[in-house]
């Protein structure tokens, strides 16, 4: 009997869907379909949906879960996949799999030496959504920091110090680095050779749905109303006095010097 597990990712400018179908121990294959437009997400996703089902040739009754990617990433785009796999949920009588966006950045890495895997996001306003894990197995993997806002300066070096400190197994800098970023802020990962840098931009709904297959054969599922997004920052923007003051990144890395 097949398994399908539809995917929603619209945490970044990037629109994602995807099908998973499994029809056997191993046996699995997927439909994506992606759309660049952060404007767009809302108008776009139920649209693709209906696209890859009907090359599926399946209806949504076929469906036996909705999984979604959850954040954190940008406000408007998590709530749009968290909103349309509540609907679907809910129409459909369905469970939902939420999926940390960070891990299917991770996912994407091609590493079977448990080495960590950070995960460096843009979060604009010189701040990062920071995450580090570590495969455990083909379609899973460990948390080993969790997503948190992270101000950019002093960074590098601060992340370097968490992945010794977070895996005794790995030397200091021995990992992956993967997201956006670096890209967007080079002078944060500069301690990071390019050699430690994996090519894992994004989260895709096609990472998503590996990530939620596992999690629905292990029975990670929750119920269409007890679905939410991942927020890790709570404000969008800071006053001046506020930010004078520390906020903006939860933790504030420490300026150097600071104890």
């Amino acid at each position: 009997m097949s398994l399908h597990i539809l995917s929603l990712e619209t945490s970044s400018a990037w629109c994602g869907v995807a099908l998973l179908r499994a029809t056997g121990p191993g046996t699995v294959d997927i439909l994506a379909r992606e759309h660049q437009g952060v404007q767009e997400h809302s108008a776009r996703l139920l649209p693709m949906v209906q696209e890859v089902l009907r090359e599926a040739g399946i209806a949504r009754t076929a469906l036996d879960a909705i999984a979604f990617g959850q954040g954190p990433g940008g406000f408007t785009g998590l709530r749009v996949s968290c909103g349309v796999a509540q609907g679907l949920g809910f129409a459909l009588g369905r469970p939902l799999v939420p999926i940390v966006s960070h891990a299917a950045v991770a996912q994407q890495v091609s590493d079977d030496g448990g080495r960590p895997l950070v995960v460096a996001m843009d979060a604009r306003m010189q701040e990062v959504y920071l995450a580090i894990y570590r495969r455990v197995a083909a379609d899973r993997l460990e948390t080993l920091l969790a997503p948190q806002l992270m101000a950019g300066p002093g960074l590098g070096a601060w992340v370097g110090e968490q992945v010794s400190a977070l895996d005794t197994r790995a030397p200091s800098r021995q990992a992956w680095l993967c997201g956006d970023a670096a890209a967007a802020y080079p002078e944060f990962f500069a301690e990071f050779p390019l050699e430690e840098r994996a090519a894992a931009q994004r989260p895709t709904a096609a990472a998503v749905a590996c990530l939620a297959h596992a999690a629905y054969l292990r029975g990670e599922t929750v119920a269409p109303e007890h679905a939410t997004p991942l927020y890790v920052r709570d404000k969008v923007a800071f006053t001046t006095s506020e930010r004078q003051a520390g906020a903006g990144g939860n933790p504030r890395v420490p300026t150097q010097g600071a104890q």
